[in-house]
């Protein structure tokens, strides 16, 4: 049978005829369905520009809603708690609501209108600051912390804006206190040591069940992850808290840096070794603060490692920041104007990247395992038995093609195939294309991102 196959190849290659496929370094990444990992919950990011959204102009604002919150499909979106909802105290009693002492967020509800026509993800918060009456420092600005006895107070106001956002029959999933609260940052920024923060989650916790809220929490979103191990257990000591705590959220502004994506695992390590068996890990923020590489696509490259190093670190929710943000050119997967009613978007790089997993890795899908022989090639890999799926993500940190064969069972068809590199984003690559070789064999470019889905049968 070979004998006979080389025979009937003599004559194409005798006729001068060119192999259509180009040569390139291969490598063989195998797949094990049967190894699983983490369930993912959601992958995503914060939407807390929604003023300066609102004010773009048609259609740029309608073209910016339907890529970052329908052709982006993201499965968690992250929302801002305003303390303007409560300018000053309602009534000096937390117990009632005095409806008129509050303000209605009304550009919060105009975008959640906006983000369900489009689609349905998984919704979580966090505050940055209480209002400036609550704080020690009479400002919103730069730290401070909880005036005593205000823990009631403020637990109104989180109901509150609860209720207004279960009004638009999309209510908040999941609720972090406090952002950053080891951070006095130079911005609207809040602390709280350790040991104030459980009171203030405890009395959180207590009014949203009595006010009925589903909503749970999550927590402690600090900025450095290695301060988790200090302020995570005293909530879970908690009674009320631990018994509405989902997740465990951080921020990886610690030892990862943007352009180094080994850094995720020691910066994870931390959290894993305070984290109770069966509670996720969320990282709820973070992005390129080294204000190097904006806008460029190594700085999409760089988002994907640190997803695919997140996940392979037991991360279950990635949320970056920002989907959309005003300024630029980095901060954000879709750049809007500083100023109100500008014109004009900018999709960055970073979009295509981080559109290789929200669109095909969804909730529910559990991790998998994978091995690549080059350290070069990262794979991620997931099984979704909902949408009878099997995902492969995988990321060519080479300046060079490579070709790569996908082994290991599950894979018995031809898989759809979505790749993002420099000269092309968000292309789907044909099965008779020149960089596909059979089922399995697919051409990665260099500095690229590329999705494979197989069905499962």
């Amino acid at each position: 049978m070979r004998i006979l196959l080389l025979l009937a190849l003599v004559p194409f290659f005798s006729l001068g005829a060119v192999c259509p496929f180009e040569k390139h370094p291969t490598v063989a990444v195998r797949l094990d369905p049967a190894t699983t990992f983490q369930t993912m919950e959601g992958i995503g990011g914060s939407a807390a520009d929604e003023a300066a959204l609102r004010a773009m102009p048609e259609p740029d604002r309608t073209q910016v809603l339907d890529l970052v919150f329908g052709d982006l499909e993201p499965s968690v979106v992250r929302l801002k708690v305003r303390p303007a909802i409560e300018p000053v105290n309602d009534d000096a009693d937390p117990a009632t609501v005095n409806a008129a002492g509050f303000v209605r967020p009304d550009d919060l509800l105009w975008q959640h209108e906006e983000i369900f026509a489009r689609g349905d993800p998984f919704l979580i918060a966090a505050m940055w600051t209480p209002p400036a009456w609550m704080k020690t420092t009479n400002n919103e600005c730069c730290g401070g912390t909880l005036l005593p006895n205000h823990e009631p107070e403020l637990a109104e106001l989180f109901s509150v804006w609860l209720d207004y956002v279960a009004d638009t029959g999309h209510p908040l999933h999941s609720l972090s206190i406090q952002n950053e609260p080891e951070a006095a940052s130079p911005w609207d920024a809040n602390t709280y040591i350790p040991t104030r923060m459980d009171d203030v989650a405890e009395a959180v916790a207590q009014r949203l069940l009595a006010d009925g809220h589903a909503t749970t929490l999550h927590g402690p979103d600090n900025a450095v992850a290695n301060f988790v191990p200090l302020y995570l257990p005293p909530i879970l000591a908690r009674p009320t808290a631990s018994s509405v705590f989902q997740a465990i959220g951080f921020h990886l502004y610690g030892a990862t840096t943007y352009f180094d994506s080994s850094t995720v695992a020691p910066d994870v390590e931390p959290v894993l070794g305070v984290a109770p068996p069966g509670l996720p890990l969320w990282m709820t923020e973070f992005s390129n603060t080294t204000f190097e590489g904006y806008g460029t696509w190594d700085e999409g490259i760089w988002q994907a490692e640190l997803l695919h190093e997140s996940f392979q670190a037991g991360v279950s929710l990635y949320a970056m920041w920002n989907l959309y943000r005003p300024g630029g050119p980095g901060e954000a997967a879709i750049v809007i104007p500083t100023r109100h009613g500008d014109p004009g978007y900018t999709i960055t790089p970073k979009y295509w990247t981080l559109r290789q997993y929200t669109k095909y890795v969804r909730p529910g899908a559990v991790r998998i395992g994978s091995e690549s022989p080059d350290a070069d090639v990262l794979v991620s890999a997931f099984r979704d038995d909902a949408s009878a799926k099997l995902v492969a993500v995988a990321i060519n940190r080479h300046d060079t093609p490579r070709w790569v064969l996908f082994e290991g069972a599950g894979m018995t068809s031809a898989p759809q195939v979505v790749r993002s590199a420099p000269d092309a984003t968000g292309v789907e690559i044909a099965l008779d294309s020149a960089d596909r070789i059979g089922d399995r064999s697919v051409l990665l470019p260099g500095r690229s991102v590329t999705t494979l889905v197989w069905p499962i049968e």
